[in-house]
């Protein structure tokens, strides 16, 4: 079994680190021949254009003129069948099989043992992989191993792929047309800018290729980081003499003198002396010498793979770190990166930064909604997403599809400047809203207040009409700082928004971190950390976190009176009650530090957990409003994890369930006339705004971007209409057809832009 394993994992490991997918899959066939004691080995990739059709990529034992000359639609010939069927073949005696089509002059009629498996990724089928030989038949165990090879290798080849499309040449070009990758929608609209991949040295794999016309300049900075590093371990290695065996402080001195010459030092400069920068050619080098490593048969061998990457990951954190290099943000700066977190976005000056595109994430990831906040288009979530390549590339960005255009021709721009033309348009009519109250078509009202928490400057959002902060994220400035905030720290900015907002309601969420918004200064580390320590949870845990914020809060709204303070992640009454006996404590310690009676701000819960949503009447009893999170509230009803990329396309807030549950919460809280809104990102997307009046919630928080286009729509249907709709939709089995059925309720209005890209 041992041995399975390892030569699953070699094959693995070397087709990950294929240059393109023509070398990988040349690689799997050799290794493939060697380890089946194989004959012969096709290997057959379906058309990326949809047509159902295999193609021969590459063939190891036959005719090799054969490769890139047959093709097999699905349901044609032995490989169409594994394709269609989406299961192995294991034949003895397959060139007599009725399906069995001989490619002329090929050889094969000599091997008429025949083991086939199809490639899988995602319910889709992206090739076959096929063995033949003569002699005896292929075993059960042979069938295993190949179908498991299969199986892990489906995101390899998609990867090796998408990497192959862009083959850097000495200049800095790209060989290539315009590639299209394909993500989640993260936030709506679109965008034509350079693509900026932001490194902060902590991943090798993730240091992108930036071609550089001063080498020179590159191979100082690399030395000097070198000689930096070997001064580093020498002096860690004598200080660890009293307290680590001798053996142990010698891998220090090994680390050191592996850095004086050799191979290390010298492919990397021989890169560097090609055009790219220093980072990206060690990068190579490492990875080239790592993977070494890993193929030998050896355990302890293979493990020094790890050594390697470890002496790499010391190197790049140094050379970044005393290139010191200010970053030349280009006007329009697509932020692309494995995972954007809130301090990348806080990196690029806002008047630059115009879309993101990440590889991993979904549409209602943290990032996912400050960009929403930030009114830029984001595409998350894209599988294979080349970023190493697109450092400086131009990219067109469509969140409303979740599709970006890398390295786009004429064609496209063309196409997208259009797009371009006509939202300015869209965006021009919308404007004349501003200001004016959103009320439906027979004159309901419904209040529409904004989410806030990224940005300082309020006036866009009062511009645009909106009654209130229906949420403030108050973790947003404890993210981007090194420390917990003061409480004087925290005073200033929460007294700058209730200023802003003068009479207007300001809902100040308590510390909602955990999940995917981590503070580098306090790490949390779990195995499920959605389900895990996060919101009131760690607050409770820590009182002094929470007393504090509290108690900044408390003075902000000393003279004001429109402060109002929403609890998150609550599961029961005794969160509330226990979170209601430290915010008391903290209004009386007010009053006596500062001498004055003040009255405690409405407190309210938010409803994200499936138990709050059962236990709506008697949480209702305890507080004064809730609000509902749809972003948790959907996750944790669907049990999708908002976060993951492979589930991405099960998440949505107009799934049936989560409806009903909208709908419970909404009637459980009129028992007690308790006001309900909804601040989760269901809330900004017009095809929620017609979803959430039908249920009756007509108390609405948004990104700014939506507050508009929110109103369009309120202002287009009468209350009846979403009523009758909510009850058509609440039916459906699939929020797929939800969707489509408020999708042509909104063309039929000609609304069709507010979602998409064109009118």
């Amino acid at each position: 079994m041992s041995s399975m394993l390892n030569r699953l994992q070699r094959i693995v490991q070397a087709v990950r680190h294929a240059p393109d997918i023509q070398h990988a899959l040349d690689l799997i066939a050799d290794r493939l021949i060697i380890d089946l004691t194989a004959d012969a080995c096709t290997i057959f990739l379906a058309s990326t254009d949809d047509t159902e059709e295999l193609v021969l990529k590459s063939s190891r034992g036959l005719n090799p003129d054969i490769n890139g000359k047959v093709t097999r639609r699905f349901g044609q010939g032995v490989v169409g069948l594994i394709a269609a069927r989406a299961e192995s073949i294991n034949l003895t005696e397959g060139t007599k099989h009725k399906c069995f089509i001989l490619v002329p002059n090929s050889g094969e009629d000599s091997f008429p043992i025949y083991l086939g498996v199809p490639i899988i990724s995602h319910r889709k089928v992206l090739g076959v992989i096929a063995v033949q030989r003569a002699g005896e038949a292929f075993q059960e165990d042979d069938e295993a191993f190949l179908n498991t090879l299969a199986a892990q290798l489906a995101t390899s080849i998609e990867h090796a792929e998408s990497q192959g499309r862009f083959k850097l040449v000495g200049s800095g070009t790209v060989e290539s047309a315009t590639h299209v990758v394909k993500g989640v929608a993260g936030a709506p609209g679109m965008a034509i800018g350079e693509a900026m991949v932001l490194n902060r040295g902590a991943n090798l794999a993730s240091v992108p290729n930036k071609w550089v016309t001063d080498s020179d300049s590159e191979i100082r900075n690399f030395k000097h980081a070198i000689r930096n590093v070997q001064e580093d371990l020498t002096t860690l290695a004598e200080r660890m003499r009293d307290s680590l065996p001798e053996e142990e402080c010698a891998l220090f001195i090994a680390y050191a003198q592996m850095l004086n010459s050799g191979s290390l030092i010298d492919d990397t400069l021989r890169d560097i002396e090609k055009g790219n920068w220093a980072a990206a050619c060690w990068r190579d080098t490492i990875e080239a010498h790592a993977r070494i490593f890993e193929q030998m048969e050896d355990p302890y061998l293979a493990e020094r793979a790890n050594d390697i990457r470890d002496l790499g990951h010391r190197v790049l954190r140094k050379l970044l770190l005393e290139q010191s290099l200010m970053i030349d943000f280009p006007k329009q700066t697509i932020l692309v990166g494995e995972e954007i977190s809130a301090i990348d976005l806080a990196d690029v000056p806002s008047d630059c930064l115009c879309a993101i595109v990440s590889a991993h994430g979904s549409g209602s990831s943290h990032v996912a909604i400050l960009a929403h906040a930030l009114g830029i288009p984001a595409v998350m979530g894209v599988p294979n997403l080349p970023v190493k390549q697109m450092d400086g590339l131009k990219v067109v960005v469509d969140g409303y599809s979740g599709t970006a255009y890398i390295d786009p021709n004429q064609e496209v721009l063309a196409e997208y400047c259009g797009y371009l033309e006509e939202e300015a348009e869209i965006e021009l009519d919308l404007l004349s809203l501003q200001g004016k109250p959103a009320v439906t078509s027979d004159n309901h009202a419904v209040v529409l207040r904004v989410n806030s928490g990224l940005m300082a400057d309020h006036t866009p959002s009062l511009r645009s009409g909106v009654e209130g902060v229906g949420l403030y994220r108050t973790e947003i400035p404890f993210q981007i700082r090194d420390r917990f905030p003061s409480e004087d720290e925290q005073y200033y900015i929460y007294k700058n928004v209730l200023d802003a907002f003068g009479e207007l309601p300001v809902v100040l969420r308590t510390l909602d971190v955990g999940g995917d918004k981590p503070l580098s200064y306090f790490p949390i580390k779990e195995a499920n950390p959605f389900l895990g320590w996060r919101g009131v949870r760690i607050t409770l845990d820590h009182p002094e976190i929470f007393i504090t914020q509290v108690r900044a809060m408390l003075r902000a709204n000393i003279g004001r009176g429109n402060l109002q303070i929403l609890l998150p992640m609550i599961s029961g009454r005794k969160e509330l009650e226990e979170s209601l006996t430290i915010m008391r404590r903290a209004k009386d310690e007010i009053e006596e530090d500062f001498d004055q009676v003040i009255s405690m701000p409405p407190i309210g819960a938010m409803i994200e957990v499936p138990s709050a949503v059962y236990q709506i009447e008697d949480i209702c009893s305890v507080v004064d409003f809730v609000s509902v999170g749809t972003n948790d509230l959907t996750q944790y009803l669907l049990a999708v994890d908002r976060n993951n990329e492979n589930v991405a396309d099960l998440f949505s807030s107009l799934h049936p369930a989560v409806l009903k549950a909208l709908k419970q919460i909404a009637v459980g809280a009129g028992y007690s006339n308790t006001p309900v809104s909804v601040c989760g990102e269901l809330a900004g997307d017009p095809l929620g705004v017609m979803a959430l009046l039908g249920i009756g919630i007509d108390s609405l928080s948004m990104s700014t971007g939506s507050i508009l286009k929110a109103k369009k729509v309120i202002k287009s249907f009468t209350m009846t209409e979403m009523k009758s709709m909510f009850d058509v939709a609440v039916k459906m089995s699939d929020s797929s057809d939800v969707r489509r059925m408020y999708s042509e309720r909104l063309d039929e209005r000609g609304l069709g832009g507010l979602i998409r890209a064109g009118k």
